[in-house]
């Protein structure tokens, strides 16, 4: 979705809030409340005497969405560390997902600290989506272009399918083995800054392969929103 676009929605969000419940939800600088505004809104449609039709709590949403896609460029800044970390992460002992296949919900990811829009990740759980994986590249296997020097197993990288910037969408949390991708560098850094097709394509075959895992942990998203996140 264009700049241009993400813009108009959310202007269009805040004006149909304003205008039919008094919100400006302009006012709101935190993540953290904005979902509160989410889950308030949805609260309130149920209740309305004429349906809605999800009309404000989809303005909300697309004002949160509007919100993470203006913080995605901090996410990126801070990749090298966040990826530096998982991989002295991989060298501890981590939970053994080949034996505990049990997947539930977890509380949602926690704001960084002195944030109100960062979310936390979480090296330990990208650390055991890799593990998970063998240390292969989801897109394609055969994607081994060379071995970790702190690992000794092939470099691969941690990627949520569902970007965290917009876990305020979500009631649990996003930042779970479920939604993280192993990929390659190469694949990776396609789907950051490749072409909308071609990353459809690699979005789509990460998804045909943890749908199922991310909706047993409480994630209700589908497909098509995915790709609208990006």
């Amino acid at each position: 979705m264009s700049d241009s676009s993400i813009a108009k929605y959310a202007r269009q969000a805040h004006n149909r809030i304003l205008k039919d419940l008094g919100i400006s939800f302009y006012d709101i600088e935190s993540m953290n409340e904005l979902h509160q505004l989410l889950l308030d809104v949805k609260n309130l449609e149920k209740h309305m005497e004429k349906d809605p039709k999800r009309m404000y709590s989809a303005a909300v949403s697309n004002y949160i969405k509007f919100n993470a896609y203006q913080n995605e460029y901090a996410y990126l800044v801070e990749e090298a560390s966040y990826l530096y970390l998982v991989e002295k992460e991989l060298t501890t002992k981590l939970q053994d997902h080949t034996r505990d296949k049990t997947i539930h919900p977890s509380p949602p990811a926690e704001l960084r600290a002195n944030s109100t829009q960062i979310y936390q990740r979480s090296r330990r759980v990208a650390a055991e989506a890799i593990q998970k994986s063998n240390y292969l590249c989801q897109i394609d296997s055969n994607h081994a272009f060379f071995k970790s020097c702190t690992t000794k197993q092939n470099y691969v990288e941690a990627h949520h399918i569902i970007p965290i910037s917009t876990q305020a969408l979500f009631e649990y949390s996003i930042d779970c083995v479920s939604n993280i991708a192993s990929l390659c560098p190469v694949c990776h850094r396609q789907i950051h800054y490749g072409y909308s097709e071609e990353r459809s394509g690699l979005l789509e075959k990460l998804w045909d392969k943890q749908y199922r895992d991310i909706e047993k942990s409480g994630i209700k998203i589908t497909f098509s929103e995915v790709i609208e996140m990006y």
